[in-house]
């Protein structure tokens, strides 16, 4: 090992000046827009939860019944999943292992909650964008894809977008 400077540590380094305060690096201090970037990105989360409001309080109703029926309930990268209950046996009855409504995620059991978590949060940003039109858009997707002679489930434009989104391999 090569003689160290006097009153210098092994890991110290001097510090960059051609750059100022507020640039990114180790021990850099946020710049002043550093507030107001958090405060809209902030902003942006309160109006996709409150355009997508509308489905999510339906989804919200299903996970009330789900509570009451013996489920349970967990967030997960801000959507709440209900499992169990009536989601169990809502999904057997419809056919599906899991199902978005807003930031509501329904599913049969914990494990497919897991399983298909990518999937089902895809459909949770198309809520996002797409706000009250969400439900009706699926449904005339679903019409579309079956007059087109395709399956109203698997050719639906919003699961198609879900599958690639969640890096499916179907179709």
């Amino acid at each position: 090992m090569g003689a160290r400077p006097r009153g210098r540590s092994r890991g110290h380094r001097e510090p960059d000046r051609r750059r100022g305060p507020h640039t990114a690096g180790p021990g850099a201090r946020p710049g002043p827009g550093a507030d107001r970037g958090r405060g809209r990105r902030f902003a942006r989360r309160v109006a996709c939860y409150a355009w997508a409001s509308p489905t999510t309080s339906l989804g919200l109703l299903a996970g009330l019944l789900t509570l009451a029926s013996g489920g349970g309930a967990r967030v997960r990268r801000g959507a709440l999943e209900f499992h169990g209950g009536f989601s169990r046996w809502f999904g057997g009855r419809c056919g599906f292992e899991a199902m978005t409504l807003g930031h509501v995620i329904l599913g049969r059991s914990a494990f497919m909650l897991d399983v298909l978590r990518d999937h089902e949060q895809a459909h949770v940003r198309q809520v996002e964008r797409w706000g009250p039109a969400f439900i009706p858009a699926y449904l005339i997707a679903s019409y579309l894809a079956w007059r087109r002679g395709g399956h109203y489930y698997l050719d639906n434009w919003f699961e198609r977008d879900a599958r690639r989104a969640a890096g499916e391999d179907r179709r």
